[in-house]
C-alpha cells in the first residue's frame, strides 16, 4: 500500500483500493430492485448517449500521464470522463424506474468518485507540479464552465479513443440496456 493511501481515511482507502468492485456490487444490487419501463428507458437513454459522447470526446483528447490536457472537454472541466460516467449513471437510474435506487446510486457515485478524483489530482500535481496547479485554479473539477477557446483548440484523435478502450464501454452500455429491457419484460413493467 502506498504512503498516500495509508494516510487517508478508511473510506478513502477502501475506495481507492476497491473502486471497481464497489461499483459492480452496487450495480448487481440495483439490478435486483429496478423495474425498468419503456417510458423510463426512453427518458434515460439521452443521458446514457450524451454521457458516452462526452466520454468519447474526452478519450479523443487525453494523453494520459504525458501532458496536462486542456483541449476539448478538458477546457471545460478537469474530469470530463467522470462527468460522462455520471450522466450515464443518471440515465440508467432514470431507466431503472425506482427513485430510491436512483438516489442511492447518485450518493454512492459521489462517495466513490470524489476520493478517486482527489487521488488523481494528487498524482497529477506530483507529476506536473505548478502546471497542473494552475490548471486546477482555472478549470472546475466536474461541473463544466464554458471556455470556447480551449474547447476548440487541439484536435480530436480517434486513435486515442481506441487506445483508451472506449469501445469496451460502449459494448458494456449496450449490454446493460439489453439487461434493463429484459428485466422490464420479466417484471412486466415494460
Amino acid at each position: 500500500m502506498s504512503t498516500e493511501i495509508a494516510n487517508k481515511s478508511a473510506w478513502h482507502r477502501l475506495v481507492i483500493e476497491h473502486r471497481i468492485k464497489l461499483t459492480y456490487a452496487f450495480a448487481i444490487l440495483a439490478l435486483i430492485f429496478i423495474r425498468p419501463s419503456l417510458e423510463a428507458m426512453i427518458w434515460g437513454l439521452p443521458f446514457v448517449v450524451g454521457g458516452e459522447l462526452i466520454r468519447i470526446w474526452a478519450s479523443g483528447h487525453i494523453h494520459k500521464f504525458k501532458e496536462v490536457t486542456r483541449t476539448g472537454p478538458y477546457a471545460l472541466c478537469r474530469h470530463p470522463l467522470y462527468l460522462g460516467h455520471f450522466l450515464i449513471l443518471i440515465g440508467f437510474m432514470i431507466a431503472g424506474n425506482q427513485i430510491w435506487v436512483a438516489i442511492s446510486g447518485i450518493v454512492i457515485f459521489w462517495l466513490i468518485f470524489i476520493p478517486t478524483m482527489q487521488r488523481e489530482e494528487t498524482q497529477l500535481t506530483e507529476m506536473f507540479g505548478d502546471e497542473y496547479r494552475r490548471y486546477m485554479q482555472t478549470t472546475p473539477r466536474v461541473i463544466p464552465r464554458w471556455n470556447a477557446k480551449g474547447r476548440n483548440a487541439g484536435s480530436f484523435n480517434p486513435a486515442l479513443v481506441a487506445q483508451h478502450r472506449e469501445l469496451n464501454n460502449i459494448i458494456g452500455l449496450a449490454a446493460a440496456l439489453l439487461i434493463f429491457a429484459t428485466l422490464g419484460l420479466l417484471h412486466a413493467s415494460w
